[in-house]
């Protein structure tokens, strides 16, 4: 009777290091946070984004800066842009208006919320496009997990990241690239993806990319970081009265 015992004791501790061991690897793997991750970033509302966009083309380093606040419900985005270390422009997109600071004066006009310009900033601002980009290299990604955070990782010039990488130079172009990237060569991709490990959502986006166009015979590197927080916690916002008071259309 004590045999018996000892060796149902002995079967259960098996059972329980067997639950145990499928409980550890229960977690999703990077093809499963991918999918996820893609989901989640379409149902961003609202938020905070910085990007800072660095191209080195032989010796001569530019580097650009995009940054705002903005919120979809209805449409808003107030947003300046930077080159080099000096900010040189703010702006207001209200829904179907934009307002534009030059020279310490306000203007403003009418702008389509389906323009080139305004669905660039957005998709820039919302992390939008990195759904698309998830989507594509999601059997490809390799996952490192933090205490909060993951991260999702690709690197190389296969198929897919040159398909990848050319999809993202024409979200940061806009689509009149399109017919120039027939001469461009991917020779370097680096993707990485941080997320909030509970949300799902977007905390930080590396992008680096080096690339030879055969037409012009240019060879140019590029680093793009964009950080984004608050994401659908932005209240509602509008364009300051005083704005509005002072500004001359243009």
């Amino acid at each position: 009777m004590k045999r018996l015992v000892m060796i149902s004791v002995a079967a259960l501790s098996l059972i329980m290091v067997g639950c145990s061991s499928q409980k550890a690897n229960s977690q999703p793997g990077a093809a499963e946070v991918a999918q996820k991750a893609a989901q989640k970033v379409t149902t961003i509302k609202s938020g905070e984004a910085n990007l800072v966009i660095k191209t080195r083309q032989k010796s001569k380093v530019t580097t650009g800066l995009v940054s705002g606040r903005f919120h979809l419900d209805p449409m808003i985005m107030k947003v300046t842009v930077g080159n080099g270390s000096k900010l040189v422009d703010h702006y207001y997109f209200d829904q179907n208006e934009m307002y534009m600071k030059s020279e310490n004066r306000w203007y403003k006009g009418k702008v389509s919320q389906s323009s080139q310009l305004t669905k660039q900033l957005k998709r820039q601002l919302t992390a939008s496009e990195n759904a698309n980009i998830l989507k594509q290299l999601k059997d490809e990604l390799k996952l490192k997990r933090s205490k909060t955070t993951a991260t999702l990782s690709f690197k190389g010039t296969n198929p897919i990241g040159v398909k990848a990488a050319k999809q993202i130079i024409v979200s940061e172009a806009g689509s009149q690239a399109k017919k120039a990237l027939k001469h461009v060569r991917i020779t370097h991709f680096d993707y990485q993806y941080t997320l909030d490990k509970q949300t799902y959502l977007p905390k930080k986006v590396v992008i680096s990319m080096k690339y030879r166009n055969s037409q012009t015979k240019k060879a140019i590197n590029e680093k793009v970081v964009g950080t984004y927080k608050k994401l659908n916690h932005v209240k509602k916002f509008t364009v300051p009265e005083k704005i509005k008071k002072n500004v001359v259309a243009f």
